[in-house]
């Protein structure tokens, strides 16, 4: 019998993961796989790993055709904590199917190549052996990026699941760009800004500016983030005693071509999300470059993706940049 996986998961960093784990995964994204690609996908697997956000009808025809394949299949949530609708899908014992939701939620390459060792033991009866899964931080800082005396210091938030997952290139390239414009850059990872407790804002403590990639605006999809929205659902009192500009920057999985022609990846673009901070503070030296009229000192931060290709990968790269614009009023914007 094949040893092979076959991981359909809507965390592109999990497959990252486990394309980085050395274990033998057969790699895709329910949000780019069609029904009719699932029997080629399927053939010498002993076992599916279905990862989905957003709920059994976020890929249902997809789902039934794995279900009637016939084939293992364990059903996750995308999120942390389990989906017991979802996880009841599974055809694995329901500890299996938890202790699996384990390797995922903690995430890494050495994670993902034990899960496949455990599916092997407890489906094939491998006798291989495997570890626990083993944590990694809830949020720290990214690097050792030194922070010079008398510049300002721009902090960038990004999800915990790509420092894990490896897939920090946008944020070395986001740092790289700070410092090149003559600030500090600090990058933090965390599980998410609504959530985070002291520890995240102490070391976010004293930046004069904020990136933030992961969402901080509106719903999961960005054409649902729309300017204004339900600000109470996401601003937090520890985030604004930061008093300074927040910035909304995206990290996009496709390439130029495929933005460009996509209604849900162009919606920031025409209407870009707002993030609710304050003015710089004087004497930062961001004072004169970060202007805004909107009540309350929200800044927009317009998102453009790097050129690049991987469109099609299962797990492609992510790219963000952000350029600072002025809100006025009447919907009218123009660069700050």
């Amino acid at each position: 019998m094949s040893d092979l996986i076959l991981l359909l998961s809507a965390s592109d960093t999990d497959l990252l993961a486990a394309r980085a784990s050395d274990a033998r995964w057969r790699l895709a994204n329910p949000a780019r796989t069609d029904a009719a690609a699932l029997p080629e996908l399927l053939a010498g697997a002993f076992c599916v790993v279905v990862r989905l956000l957003g709920g059994r009808k976020s890929w249902a025809e997809g789902l039934d055709a794995v279900l009637a394949s016939g084939v293992p299949i364990v059903v996750l949530s995308g999120e942390p904590e389990p989906d017991a609708a979802l996880m009841a899908l599974s055809t694995v014992p329901v500890g299996v199917a938890t202790q699996a939701l384990g390797y995922l939620r903690e995430g890494g390459p050495a994670n993902l190549a034990n899960l496949a060792r455990f599916l092997g033991d407890t489906i094939r009866l491998t006798g291989e052996g495997f570890d626990p899964p083993q944590p990694w931080p809830a949020f720290g800082l990214h690097g050792d990026r030194e922070e010079l005396p008398g510049r300002p210091t721009v902090g960038i938030v990004f999800y915990r699941a790509h420092a894990v997952s490896g897939n920090i290139a946008f944020v070395d390239a986001l740092a790289d760009a700070v410092q090149a414009h003559g600030a500090n850059a600090r990058p933090v990872y965390c599980n998410s800004l609504r959530a985070a407790g002291t520890g995240v804002y102490d070391l976010l403590a004293g930046v004069d500016a904020l990136i933030v990639t992961v969402l901080a605006a509106g719903g999961a999809v960005a054409s649902d983030a729309t300017a204004g929205g339900d600000e109470d659902a996401w601003d937090v009192t520890a985030l604004r005693t930061l008093d300074v500009p927040v910035l909304q920057a995206l990290c996009l999985t496709s390439s130029r071509a495929a933005w460009a022609g996509s209604n849900v990846r162009r919606a920031p673009d025409h209407g870009a999300v707002l993030v609710q901070g304050s003015r710089p503070r004087r004497g930062s030296g961001l004072h004169r470059r970060c202007r805004t009229s909107l009540p309350g000192g929200r800044d927009i931060g317009r998102a453009r993706p790097a050129a690049g290709e991987g469109a099609g990968q299962p797990a492609a790269r992510d790219h963000a940049v952000v350029l600072p614009h002025q809100a006025r009023p009447g919907g009218k914007r123009r660069r700050a």
